[in-house]
């Protein structure tokens, strides 16, 4: 598994590696402060990035927004020195995927570290399934309209509406939802016969 190790206190930061390190099967990675999260993130596409902060402080959390909103997304774990609820809630926000106390031994971490990549992967995936879930009842809607407006306009039954519908998708080589949404475009206020 490759780490990236982000900590402002370097001498700290590299304790943590040295003590990760012992694990073989960690491969670790230390921020350079030179570098900004997303370059190094870009640079060595690590599994997962560690973010260790040692007070309080909001400002670390920006990176990491700056992180889970770029293309090059991945999970991050927050190490802290003191539970703050409210610290919590923003950097859950901010994308963080596992938020930890820094009392925790070394030999807790990797099984965090898993973790928090499992609970990354199982977000994105219900994010995806959610955001197909809304288009798929966006483009329902936008059907219904047109079948609406048509019955109106063309006084038929809500059957020859979604024919129609159909037929000219099958025509057009277009998605159902497109001609619904073309028609409703080019007829919503045209008189009704």
């Amino acid at each position: 598994m490759k780490v990236l190790l982000a900590d402002e206190n370097s001498q700290r930061a590299g304790a943590l590696a040295r003590l990760l390190e012992a694990d073989g099967t960690l491969d670790i990675i230390l921020l350079d402060t030179q570098t900004s999260l997303i370059e190094a993130v870009r640079c060595h596409a690590p599994d997962i990035v560690l973010v260790d902060i040692s007070r309080a402080d909001r400002d670390a959390l920006d990176s990491v927004r700056a992180l889970s909103a770029s293309p090059l997304e991945r999970p991050v774990a927050l190490f802290v020195d003191e539970d703050d609820e409210t610290l919590m809630e923003e950097a859950f926000a901010a994308g963080i995927c596992s938020y930890n106390v820094l009392d925790t031994p070394v030999k807790n971490v990797k099984p965090l570290l898993r973790s928090a990549i499992a609970l990354y992967h199982r977000f994105r995936k219900t994010n995806a399934e959610l955001l197909a879930a809304k288009k798929t009842l966006s483009e329902r809607e936008t059907i219904d309209r047109a079948k609406f407006l048509f019955m109106k306009q063309e006084r038929c039954k809500e059957e020859e509406a979604y024919r129609w519908l159909r037929k000219q998708a099958m025509q057009h080589s277009k998605k159902i939802a497109d001609i619904a949404s073309d028609y409703l475009s080019n007829h919503a206020g045209k008189p009704v016969k």
